[in-house]
């Protein structure tokens, strides 16, 4: 209860002023419903960098299940300080089976190709199937060992297989952090979260274009570059330089501030240093 003898203060303060620069594109399919589960990782330092991808990516809780060492030093060094939230929130469990009670959806996966683990899908195929749904559905992504990966038992717990091409079978092993990281960026691109693309060019209309091209025709005649008698015929070897890209009126101005300066340096050759 407010006391009556308290002041009351009015708040004077400017109204928000609208963010003309705010991000409006439509934001992202959250990924905060999927969890990352490790089987048995054997380094600490990979738990870390886990965390980081995940958090990198926008994934939802760190699962650890039988985890050989659990370094705070060495999991907080690879997490970096944006990720120890993640580490702050991770769950423990004594078995796999155990770990993925909670989840409707489960995604194992391999660096070995067998009749036994497939079919075996991209991290891209599989990406978009794990979005939506109101509310989405409670997903774990599970990754095995350091050494070994998952097993063929560990595998028969899991809905799915997701295998990350490589470019050849001699290199199909990732480091355990990568392979999340590679999970979580194909979750974000499926998601919408991409970054934004660049604005598009705005080609400089043609009567900048034509007055940039007069004084370079000007300036390259007067150093001697173009024949006299012929220059817009030569010119056109240089305009085919130009038009292989989509000149701005700005990039216009820039080239004809050069042959200015250019004509200012051929008479006043003497003064320069």
């Amino acid at each position: 209860m407010s006391n009556p003898n308290d002041t009351l203060v009015q708040d004077v303060r400017p109204a928000a002023r609208p963010d003309h620069k705010r991000d409006r594109r439509p934001k992202a399919v959250s990924r905060s419903h999927i969890d990352v589960i490790l089987n048995e990782p054997q380094k600490p330092e990979n738990i870390g960098a886990t965390a980081r991808a995940m958090a990198n990516t926008g994934l939802g809780r760190l699962v650890v299940v039988r985890p050989r060492s659990l370094n705070r030093e060495l999991m907080e060094a690879t997490a970096t300080a944006h990720a120890l939230e993640v580490l702050e929130s991770m769950v423990f469990a004594d078995d796999l089976r155990q770990a993925l009670e909670p989840y409707l959806t489960v995604v194992g996966t391999t660096a070995r190709p067998g009749s036994r683990r497939g079919p075996l899908l991209t991290p891209r195929q599989i990406a978009p199937t794990l979005l939506g749904g109101n509310p989405p559905a409670k997903t774990a992504l599970v990754f095995g060992p350091e050494r070994m990966g998952l097993s063929t038992p560990d595998l028969r717990y899991c809905h799915k297989i997701v295998r990350i091409p490589t470019a050849k079978s001699a290199t199909s092993s990732l480091n355990l952090a990568q392979a999340v990281l590679i999970m979580g960026y194909e979750l974000l691109l499926a998601a919408g979260g991409e970054p934004p693309a660049p604005p598009a060019i705005v080609a400089a209309d043609q009567k900048s274009a034509n007055l940039m091209y007069d004084e370079l025709e000007s300036v390259l005649t007067g150093i001697g570059f173009l024949p006299a008698d012929n220059p817009g015929h030569w010119l056109m070897n240089i305009k085919k330089i130009f038009h292989r890209s989509l000149l701005t009126k700005g990039e216009c101005d820039l080239l004809m501030g050069i042959c200015r300066q250019i004509r200012w340096a051929v008479k006043n050759l003497n003064d320069l240093p």
